[in-house]
């Protein structure tokens, strides 16, 4: 590994969302699919590293595991295949689990390749009301202590009361935002929480708190804007040389060049996790019974 390859590992983000996918949640569910995905597209768009795990949750199944440690350049959009609403909230059980599980795989990664940064988005629409393996207590104190060592929390409800719900699990008012159960609502919610992800992956910011949407906004833009007019002037660099189409396989040699460049911990074996930046198997690939609770 070269010496730019370990400044570029201790830029790294994981980015875990928690996403409720219970029956209430049916009257936003294309509204959450085009909103989790234009989230994801516009974390693509940045050069720094990072990876992505997603969970879904409800009372059949309260830890479905959709990506994990996934390369952001990597994960897949969400369909109407793979976010189908149902049954209850077991929120705690959720978040109790999710920080248990992130927990190991960042323990089993070598220093090298540990993000710098960790953040944990919670999506929901609801109250808990399901669960049966972890108690509010006991989430409470794993979400102070994950705050101790450093990681950023962010809950996101359509529920009127998510900053007292917010506050319950020891994640600061400031980095908690309700939203309206609607088109509008749900879209401006996901730009928000996308917006302040981009500032703080690129160091524009040193905390995932949601109370400062107008500035998010304009960090984001101008990201967005430098990284455009890098990617130009790379192409106007490349277009002044040799031709890809004078050289016979240019073209795919150079597809795999771009490939390694934006996804730099490709192929990496880690124990307990898999290959970093490689997508969760199939449902029907994995135990059906893992997790899974009637």
């Amino acid at each position: 590994m070269t010496q730019s390859q370990d400044k570029s590992q201790g830029d790294r983000t994981h980015i875990c969302m928690i996403l409720d996918r219970t029956g209430s949640m049916e009257s936003i569910k294309q509204d959450t699919i085009g909103g989790f995905n234009s989230y994801i597209a516009a974390q693509k768009s940045l050069p720094t590293p990072a990876t992505f795990t997603l969970v879904q949750f409800d009372s059949q199944d309260p830890f479905e595991v959709i990506h994990k440690f996934t390369d952001i350049q990597m994960v897949a959009d969400l369909t109407g295949q793979t976010y189908m609403p149902r049954a209850s909230t077991p929120l705690y059980d959720a978040v109790g689990r999710g920080i248990n599980d992130l927990k190991a795989g960042l323990g089993a990664l070598p220093e090298a390749l540990r993000p710098k940064k960790i953040v944990m988005v919670i999506v929901t629409d609801g109250q808990e009301n399901a669960s049966r393996e972890f108690t509010g207590a006991q989430v409470r104190k794993m979400i102070a202590d994950a705050k101790e060592a450093g990681w950023q929390f962010v809950f996101l409800s359509a529920d009127e009361s998510a900053i007292s719900d917010s506050s319950s699990l020891n994640i600061d008012a400031s980095n908690a935002a309700f939203f309206r159960k609607n088109k509008m609502g749900s879209n401006e919610m996901w730009e928000r929480v996308s917006n302040r992800s981009m500032a703080y992956r690129s160091s524009g910011v040193h905390s995932m708190r949601m109370d400062e949407a107008s500035d998010d906004a304009l960090i984001a833009k101008k990201l967005r804007a430098e990284y455009a007019a890098q990617n130009a002037n790379a192409g106007a660099g490349a277009n002044a040389g040799v031709g890809v189409a004078q050289i016979p396989n240019a073209g795919a040699s150079a597809g795999a060049i771009v490939g390694a460049t934006q996804n730099p911990n490709a192929g990496v074996a880690v124990p307990g996790v898999g290959v970093v930046g490689a997508d969760v198997p199939p449902r029907n690939e994995r135990s059906r019974g893992r997790g899974k609770k009637n």
